[in-house]
């Protein structure tokens, strides 16, 4: 069977806007003064820095009495239920699969990114998913694309999507993958080959998928 690989956040679902929710109610909830919220947008530098250390310094900026494994512990619940995966990306991995695709989320983080595909049920609409820190393999390295192509019975032959030219698209082109690059309104800069395909939205790469076809064809 053919096989997809897609990113999780900004890819998938859209961390971006899920993050930016999270920080509003954390400001409305601790009383935070104007301006607070682009703080805390910066402070996340687009979810590259560490969650402990991101949450020390918001609570020392703002100077907030709590410790700081209270503060961590309520951003791993609070933060996932801003998720949401909208209906167009939803029906087009149902066409995705209904086409004979097999489909595997694949992502790096903490084991509790498994807590976003629980809150939108994305799980319910892939074959896999592979997290970076339970599988003990981080993107771009070939362990996490091989582990799964084998948790969805495939050879590793198919594409990779994702937005990061990095984890996802040097990634997947090193273990042999066609691959489809989510600008997000950027311009790829990397040197060497590009991505195959550039898209913006889920039911855009699936058609670009489905065009394509399986391997080889």
């Amino acid at each position: 069977m053919p096989l997809a690989l897609f990113d999780l956040d900004n890819t998938l679902l859209d961390r971006e806007a899920a993050f930016a929710a999270w920080a509003r109610r954390f400001c409305d909830t601790w009383g935070l003064p104007e301006g607070s919220h682009a703080q805390l947008v910066a402070a996340d530098d687009d979810g590259m820095r560490d969650r402990e250390d991101m949450l020390a310094d918001v609570r020392d900026r703002f100077g907030l009495e709590v410790p700081l494994d209270d503060l961590v512990g309520a951003y791993h619940v609070d933060y996932p239920a801003e998720f949401s995966f909208p209906d167009p990306s939803r029906a087009a991995l149902r066409r995705l699969r209904s086409s004979g695709w097999k489909i595997a989320v694949v992502t790096n983080g903490p084991k509790y990114q498994e807590r976003k595909l629980e809150v939108t049920e994305l799980g319910d609409e892939v074959d896999a998913v592979c997290v970076s820190a339970v599988v003990g393999s981080w993107k771009p390295d070939p362990g996490i694309f091989t582990e799964a192509a084998r948790r969805c019975g495939c050879e590793l032959e198919g594409w990779m999507v994702g937005d990061s030219a990095t984890a996802d698209i040097r990634g997947g082109q090193g273990v042999g993958l066609r691959t489809i690059w989510f600008h997000r309104g950027r311009t790829w800069d990397l040197d060497g080959p590009g991505p195959d395909a550039v898209a913006a939205d889920i039911p855009s790469a699936v058609g670009i998928i489905l065009d394509g076809g399986p391997p080889g064809r």
